[in-house]
């Protein structure tokens, strides 16, 4: 058998790598991974160096706050690295490399070769998808696409001393010239994958000069949250998204897949069985797409497994029936893209193909079902223009509230289309940050405070507040803290009320075996009921009182938003295409 080490950078979730450890060790082979540093954000200071590539949120402060920040290793955590490899001495190492952690990964190629000189290294992952040939400059293969079956023939043929270079999927140099492998038909039938790894034994962490075995870091949300995707592929293909670049030369890679919902059960099962309680994220790009799997699913989520959970939505999908589905099988919050509040932008630019009236549509039909809701906006974007950024503002003032703004920087990853794009125009990689403090700030304050028409122009054509926009961002930092505090005391409000009609129906329940018994005149057992109850109504009693509590203060919060002020809160990380 052979021995494969599988490397994650910043993100000890990983579902790409943790799903190949399990196909490999499926197929016989000696498999490891290891969560090289965890996912940790990051707010830059004014002064300090920014990398285009990193996904940066921008939050009302007027900050730039990296999402999966890359820090890096210290002597103690290289020589721990270093340990690792000469304890497993495996024949190939593998990297799953994100566009912002191309220096860390030459770094990290550069610890493998100093200390195996003769194990194989090798590249995959959205970066490498997206640039293979620059990315085949710093090891000795990079793997393109959905690697299941190429990874395996890989171990297959380092196993038997075969050639690694028939392995489909691969882009190699060799005396001067690249080389390429055709990519490998994409797997249809997505139940014949075993589930992702989520084991201890050959799991390794290296955070804070400490390599573990098993446990994951302290502080992850890996001990409190389980990841799934049900699907595979996307129905659309925005020009920011790296499927832009996939459909055009392996367009396989880009059609939705699906899972049957049997086999999703069963994977949730497990993880239920190992963690007890957890959060689920589902990361379908859009989970809601289609209206009779989601009843099907939650048919059998809510009996078997019947934890909170989130997903994605997107505007053509979010309508009634699917977010009552959602509303009752517990979901705790939803994640929408909107991109742009500029038509012209969404259609020309984004090739979105969503109007401002869909969008529209959709967040109020989110806003009347109660399910809290976070909208995805890009900023700092060259393709904009004063009127563009005028229709985003008075979108996100038209949009329901509260809600949640997750304001990123736009980015440009290698070949896809809208760095093509930008290139043929001729426009610039990044755009003047100073400037769009004063943009950013409005997004964030239409997205917390009614605006009224005859303020918004006075924040629009005021010149004070566009050379110098930190009162403003004062204000969107207080009043976005209190709209996340009110937001979290609904959803406690909510918890605890679903715990009381779960406990209100087992107080039913013992009532009705309680009658029963009397009749049968079961004394001993009457007692024993009688007292049970009694303890689960004061229980009920107490959870009613927190949930008025709760509902209580947010109430008293929300006529406070303007008056007291708190420590900002991030929103919740947006997604990494690249």
């Amino acid at each position: 058998m052979a021995g494969i080490l599988l490397i994650s950078l910043y993100n000890e979730f990983n579902l790409g790598v943790r799903q190949m450890v399990s196909e490999l060790r499926d197929a016989g082979h000696d498999a490891w991974m290891l969560c090289l540093k965890q996912y940790r954000k990051k707010e830059l200071a004014p002064d300090e160096e920014w990398y285009p590539d990193w996904q940066t949120e921008l939050p009302p402060n007027g900050g730039r706050l990296v999402l999966s920040y890359p820090y890096p290793l210290s002597d103690c955590e290289r020589e721990l690295f270093k340990g690792l490899l000469r304890k497993l001495r495996p024949q190939f190492v593998g990297l799953s490399v994100y566009s912002a952690f191309v220096p860390s990964a030459i770094e990290v190629t550069r610890l493998i070769r100093e200390t195996l000189p003769d194990a194989l290294v090798g590249w995959g992952g959205p970066h490498v998808t997206l640039d293979p040939v620059s990315s085949s400059e710093h090891c000795d293969m990079a793997f393109v696409g959905e690697c299941d079956v190429p990874m395996v023939e890989l171990a297959h043929a380092l196993h038997h001393g075969k050639d690694w270079r028939q392995v489909p999927n691969i882009v190699w140099r060799e005396n001067g010239s690249i080389h390429r492998q055709p990519v490998s038909p994409v797997i249809k039938d997505l139940d014949t994958l075993p589930f992702t790894y989520f084991g201890s034994d050959g799991a390794y962490y290296l955070e804070d000069d400490e390599l573990v075995e098993g446990r994951p870091f302290p502080s992850s949300e890996l001990n409190t949250c389980f990841k799934i995707m049900t699907t595979r592929g996307c129905p659309y293909v925005c020009t920011f998204c790296m499927l832009s670049f996939q459909k055009e030369v392996m367009p396989d890679t880009t059609r939705l897949r699906f899972r049957s919902i049997p086999h999703v059960m069963r994977e949730l099962e497990e993880a239920k069985a190992r963690m007890g309680h957890f959060f689920l994220e589902i990361e379908d790009d859009i989970f809601t797409v289609r209206p009779e799997r989601m009843k099907e699913f939650f048919e059998h989520y809510r009996e078997r497994i019947g934890m909170p959970f989130w997903c994605y939505t997107h505007p053509n999908y979010a309508r009634p029936e699917m977010l009552e589905i959602l509303k009752q099988n517990n979901v705790q919050f939803v994640i929408m893209g909107i991109q742009s509040g500029s038509d012209r932008i969404a259609d020309e630019i984004f090739d979105r193909r969503v109007s401002n009236k869909t969008v529209l549509e959709a967040t109020r039909n989110i806003h009347k079902s109660g399910i809290r809701a976070f909208y995805d906006i890009i900023s700092n974007n060259p393709f904009e223009t004063e009127e563009d950024r005028i229709e985003t503002f008075h979108l996100l003032r038209a949009i329901p509230r509260p809600y949640g703004l997750q304001l990123g920087a736009l980015n440009f990853y290698p070949n896809i289309a809208i760095s093509r794009m930008r290139e043929e125009r001729g426009l610039p990689r990044t755009v003047d940050f100073q400037q769009y403090r004063f943009w950013n700030v409005l997004y964030h304050l239409a997205s917390t405070v009614e605006l009224s028409d005859r303020d918004a122009e006075y924040l629009l054509n005021n010149p004070e507040f566009r050379r110098d926009p930190s009162l403003l961002e004062t204000f969107a930092t207080h009043a976005k803290a209190w709209t996340r505090e009110i937001g979290d005391l609904k959803a406690l409000n909510q918890t605890h009320l679903q715990e009381v009609h779960r406990l209100a129906d087992r107080v039913r329940a013992l009532e009705q075996e309680l009658t029963f018994i009397k009749a049968r005149r079961g004394f001993r057992q009457f007692l024993w009921l009688s007292e049970k109850l009694r303890h689960l109504k004061h229980k009920v009693l107490g959870l009613g009182k927190r949930a008025a509590s709760a509902k209580n203060e947010g109430g008293l919060a929300a006529d406070r938003v303007r008056e007291a002020p708190l420590k900002p809160v991030s929103p919740l990380p947006a997604r990494a295409d690249g």
